[in-house]
């Protein structure tokens, strides 16, 4: 993707065109890693941890993550978000 031309708003606001954040996959609420570098900005899309498939009793299962579970209810309020 080449260089597109963008502007800063008054309240310091820099709005990323649409194609960019569909091809880095930035939804709402996506966090971004600002440096300085010389006279240029860097952004960067601060990306989560993935984690492993690992097999549990002959099933697939996404890797637990240490001091965060998962109850019935966060699953079902995902899928409910998911189908609106």
């Amino acid at each position: 993707m080449g260089a597109m031309m963008v502007s800063i708003d008054r309240a310091g606001r820099v709005v990323i065109p649409k194609e960019i954040r569909d091809a880095l996959s930035l939804g709402v609420d996506a966090q971004l890693d600002l440096t300085v570098e010389g006279d240029e900005l860097r952004l960067v899309p601060v990306r989560a941890a993935g984690r492993r498939i690992v097999e549990v009793d002959g099933w697939p299962v996404i890797e637990a993550s240490p001091g965060r579970s998962i109850s019935d209810a966060d699953v079902q309020r995902w899928r409910d978000d998911g189908q609106r």
